[in-house]
């Protein structure tokens, strides 16, 4: 394959694997033959092209310093089984650049042990703060930036598959955990992100989603922008 491009852009979706850690594993399977760059398009740990988009769009409206800015990585309910991805390259990337994070979920959808690790890291080394509620009042209050995205439960995959109607199940109790128009107003004027597709009416209401706060589609488009740099940077004669 590596004769055919310049570089491999690779993206496993969480249904194709049976365990996490699968994806990980193949993409480096991949990047041990290779002799041509192989980017992760996203895959069950990690989203990098996202995060960097996410970073963008957040210096055009914040600055290019975070520090003293707070962003808000909250868990919503809803149908759609979504993978860990984007949310663990959320916190690693922001907590990297400086900015104060908070992790809010509900008891029972902790994150990947390895990466909470490395955004207390990540914040010790910035100067900024990294914690964990279960609180969402608490969680709300003061925050400069709500990412608010569903993701699985640790115990997604059973017997080799993922356990999607068991997921939807579990995460369908948990009715209050959308981000509304009560809750922006316990915030700083926050701005809202996600990655996309929403799940409108379940990890935050349309009033918000397309509200004036709203950056969505300004970081949807940022993912061509940082593609290309990365393109660039990896692929290009320096």
């Amino acid at each position: 394959m590596s004769r055919y491009a310049c570089g491999i852009g690779i993206r496993i979706l969480e249904d194709k694997i049976s365990a996490y850690g699968e994806g990980e594993a193949f993409l480096r399977e991949y990047a041990k033959w290779a002799t041509v760059p192989i980017i992760s398009m996203a895959h069950d740990k990690y989203h990098p092209c996202q995060g960097l988009a996410d970073a963008m769009g957040l210096r055009a409206h914040l600055g290019r310093d975070f520090r003293g800015k707070r962003l808000l990585q909250v868990w919503g309910h809803g149908a759609l089984v979504r993978s860990w991805c984007s949310v663990q390259e959320s916190l690693l990337i922001n907590t990297r650049l400086g900015m104060d994070v908070t992790l809010c979920y509900p008891e029972g959808y902790d994150l990947a042990p390895e990466v909470i690790a490395a955004c207390e890291e990540n914040a010790r080394r910035a100067g900024s703060r990294f914690e964990i509620t279960h609180d969402q009042k608490k969680a709300y209050e003061g925050a400069d930036v709500v990412y608010s995205r569903n993701w699985m439960s640790p115990q997604a995959y059973k017997e080799g598959q993922l356990d999607k109607k068991g997921e939807i199940e579990r995460a369908m109790e948990y009715g209050d955990w959308i981000y509304d128009r009560e809750k922006m107003a316990l915030t700083n004027d926050a701005l809202f992100i996600h990655p996309m597709p929403v799940d409108r009416g379940h990890e935050v209401t349309d009033e918000i989603a397309s509200g004036p706060h709203s950056i969505i589609y300004e970081v949807a488009e940022n993912r061509l922008h940082v593609q290309k740099a990365i393109m660039a940077f990896t692929m290009g004669e320096i």
